[in-house]
C-alpha cells in the first residue's frame, strides 16, 4: 500500500468517527430536552380555574331553563348558573307566605249563593285563586267546592303571589282588595284586608328569590360518531333503575308515586312512546333535574349522575354538557357544590325542594 492510500484510509476514518461524534451530541442534546421538558411538573388542568364573568339573574318572569350552561375551558361542568342537607329540619311549609290574602266573616253561616257570587268574582283576577272556608268554630280551613252542602261562617280569598307565568303587579294587588271589598258589601259579610303594598314587597321578594334559585341541570349521553343507542335498550335501562315511563314520553324517576327527582328525555324530537319505543333509534338522551321542584333536593342530583352513569357504561356512550364537551368529575362536584347553596336558600325561606310550596311557586 503507497503511502498516499495510508493517507487517504487515515483521513476518511478522521471524517467517519467526526460524522459518529457529531450525530451523537445532536441526539444527546435533543434528548436533555425532551427530558427536561417531560419531567416538568404536570399541571391539572381542571384544578386551575379562570374567574367567570357573573351574568345578570334573570327575573323571574322569564326564568329560562340553564341547562349545562357554558362553562371555563378548564373544566367542564353542568354548572347551574349560577342529600345532606342542613341537620336541622326544615320549617313547617307554610303555603300563605306565598299568597295575598283575605277574610271574610258572617255572622250566621255563608248561603251557597254568597259563595257562588264571590267564586265568580275572583275568576277575574291575574293570578291564581284558591278559597278555603271554615266553621268558624277553630275547625280547620278545607278547599270550598261548588254545592258541597257544607256551610261557612269565614271565608278566606288567597291569590298567589307569584309563579313562572309571573308576579303580582301592584295594580293587580289593589284590584284584589276592591273586589272582595264590593262582594262583602254585596253578601254583607265583614272583610279582613291584606295591605297591597305589603303584599306587592313579598311579590318582589318572591321575584328576586326565584331568579336566584329556580335552574334546572341536565346531564347527557351521547353516542359515538356513526352509533346509535335503540330505544329497547333505553327502556330496559331506565326500568332497571326504576324510573317509569309516563304519559308526557318522559321516563320518571320518582322520590314516591307523582313526586319526580328527575326525568329521563330523548335529545331527538321523537318523546319515548310505548308504542313506538321498541323501533326508536337516537344519538343521545338527556337527564333533567328540575331543582326547586326535584323531591328529595341534593340527593335527587346525587341518584341523576349515578344513573347517567350507569347509562354511559352501558350504552358504550359519553357524558357531555350542552356544548358538548366531556363532563369530568371535578365539574360534577362544582355543580354539586352550587347546588348545596341554592338548597340552602331555599330552606332559609321554608321552601323544601319538591314540597307543596315549592310546586305551587315554581308550576307554570
Amino acid at each position: 500500500m503507497s503511502e498516499l492510500q495510508v493517507w487517504l484510509l487515515v483521513l476518511g476514518i478522521v471524517v467517519i468517527a467526526g460524522v459518529y461524534a457529531f450525530n451523537w451530541l445532536q441526539e444527546r442534546s435533543h434528548r436533555r430536552r425532551a427530558e427536561a421538558a417531560f419531567d416538568m411538573p404536570r399541571q391539572d388542568i381542571l384544578m386551575e380555574r379562570a374567574p367567570v364573568a357573573q351574568a345578570p339573574a334573570p327575573r323571574f318572569e322569564d326564568t329560562q331553563e340553564l341547562l349545562l350552561p357554558e362553562p371555563p375551558p378548564e373544566e367542564s361542568a353542568p354548572a347551574p348558573r349560577p342529600a345532606p342537607r342542613p341537620m336541622r329540619g326544615p320549617p313547617e311549609p307554610d303555603e300563605s307566605t306565598i299568597d295575598c290574602t283575605a277574610f271574610l266573616s258572617a255572622d250566621a253561616p255563608f248561603p251557597q249563593s254568597a259563595v257562588d257570587e264571590l267564586a265568580s268574582a275572583t275568576t277575574a283576577f291575574a293570578r291564581p285563586v284558591r278559597m278555603f272556608g271554615t266553621d268558624g268554630a277553630g275547625g280547620a280551613w278545607v278547599p270550598l267546592a261548588e254545592d258541597s252542602g257544607m256551610r261557612y261562617r269565614r271565608l278566606k280569598v288567597a291569590m298567589q303571589l307569584a309563579d313562572r307565568q309571573g308576579v303580582a303587579t301592584r295594580v293587580d294587588l289593589e284590584n284584589f282588595a276592591d273586589t272582595i271589598t264590593a262582594v262583602a258589601v254585596r253578601i254583607g259579610a265583614t272583610a279582613d284586608l291584606p295591605d297591597p303594598a305589603a303584599c306587592a314587597a313579598r311579590a318582589k321578594a318572591l321575584d328576586d328569590l326565584c331568579a336566584d334559585v329556580d335552574i334546572a341541570v341536565g346531564i347527557n349521553v351521547v353516542a359515538h360518531a356513526g352509533q346509535m343507542f335503540q330505544g329497547p335498550t333505553i327502556q330496559a335501562l331506565a326500568q332497571a333503575d326504576g324510573l317509569k315511563l309516563l304519559a308526557d314520553g318522559l321516563f320518571h324517576s320518582e322520590a314516591a308515586p307523582g313526586a319526580t327527582q328527575f326525568t329521563l328525555d330523548n335529545q331527538d324530537t321523537e318523546p319515548f312512546f310505548p308504542e313506538t319505543i321498541k323501533a326508536l333509534n337516537t344519538s343521545g338522551v338527556t337527564f333533567l333535574l328540575d331543582v326547586p321542584r326535584a323531591s328529595g333536593g341534593i340527593a335527587a342530583f346525587d341518584r341523576m349522575v349515578e344513573v347517567a352513569r350507569r347509562f354511559a357504561d352501558s350504552l358504550g356512550g359519553t357524558l357531555v354538557d350542552d356544548n358538548r364537551q366531556i363532563l369530568r368529575d371535578a365539574g360534577l362536584d362544582a355543580t354539586r357544590r352550587a347546588l348545596l347553596g341554592v338548597y340552602a336558600t331555599m330552606d332559609e325561606r321554608g321552601i323544601e325542594p319538591g314540597g307543596p310550596v315549592a310546586l305551587r311557586l315554581f308550576s307554570g
